[in-house]
């Protein structure tokens, strides 16, 4: 009888017990469902793709992305991607979506870099105008002028007529390479408007046309009044131009001014006084008296 009291006890404890962990558990996996992120599968970028690139199957792969943070578009299939070019740089990770690519059917190339209203036109350049081959695609450029005055024979004139022009591509490379060695070429493609397009055209062909290379993050455009030989032949004469004045405060130390020259101080003997007095001791009695010294002598016999 003991022992079945035992065994009742025994067997409602891992009831108990069963009851308790399965409670336990759903109480878990609610909570871990209510903080769950719902995703969604979307395409995104296997390797990095350059602007003007073919995708390819293996530059794809499926993600999950935060459902709520799916951008606006976004392709779920990969035969929606895969043959469409590339409009800019998709970087690893990058979800794929229609803003980036070309539309449907449009080749890889240079027409995929131009932007809306503007044009691409290609401009002679050499060694030195395309300064020793730094110029490369997405360089910002200078367009330089040369070309013969026409209110004087004999003499040119040179110009800055266009600022803050971009690069396209530099012979048939429309992408700089990862190394960033310099691209030898004879060809780089401007991005220019209609209008632009025009007054390049005048310029190739009357003159000769340079590419002067802006630094990195340089969007101002600067106005010049231009030069001519005229002007090169005159600094020439005259020397370099006065370098202007500098209105902040410089850091550099100053030069110490030069010590001043040392002063010789020519000392004048004291003057003999015209007298003397003399002390007179006569057996235990002292005297004094004075003597007038002789000037006549001591000026040459001038009184």
């Amino acid at each position: 009888m003991a022992e079945r009291r035992y065994l009742v006890v025994f067997v409602a404890a891992i009831v108990v017990a069963l009851g308790a962990t399965f409670g336990v558990y759903r109480v878990l996996e609610k909570t871990r469902e209510s903080s769950r992120i719902p995703t969604v599968a979307v395409v995104v970028a296997a390797q990095d793709v350059p602007e003007g690139g073919r995708i390819e199957r293996l530059d794809i792969a499926i993600g999950q992305w935060p459902a709520t943070t799916v951008p606006a578009g976004a392709f779920t299939s990969p035969d929606s991607v895969v043959g469409r070019v590339t409009r800019m740089p998709i970087f690893k990770g990058e979800p794929v979506v229609p803003g980036r690519l070309a539309p449907p059917g449009t080749g890889p190339g240079l027409e995929v870099k131009i932007t809306p209203g503007k044009r691409a036109m290609a401009v002679k350049i050499n060694d030195v105008a395309g300064i020793a081959g730094l110029v490369q695609p997405n360089s910002r450029v200078d367009v330089l002028v040369t070309l013969n005055d026409k209110d004087e024979t004999n003499r040119q004139r040179a110009k800055v007529f266009m600022s803050n022009m971009r690069v396209l591509s530099v012979g048939t490379q429309v992408e700089r390479g990862a190394d960033g060695k310099p691209i030898a070429a004879t060809i780089a493609a401007l991005e220019v408007t209609p209008d632009e397009s025009e007054r390049l055209a005048i310029a190739a062909n009357g003159g000769k046309i340079q590419l002067v290379l802006r630094g990195y993050g340089d969007p101002d455009s600067i106005k010049t009044k231009g030069a001519t030989s005229t002007d090169v032949f005159a600094q020439l004469a005259t020397g370099p131009a006065p370098r202007p004045k500098s209105t902040g405060r410089s850091t550099a130390r100053r030069p110490a001014p030069p010590a001043p020259a040392p002063v010789m101080v020519v000392q004048q003997p004291p003057k003999k006084p015209d007298s003397l007095i003399v002390q007179v001791f006569r057996a235990e009695k002292m005297s004094t008296q004075k003597v007038e010294r002789d000037t006549t002598a001591a000026n040459g016999g001038q009184p």
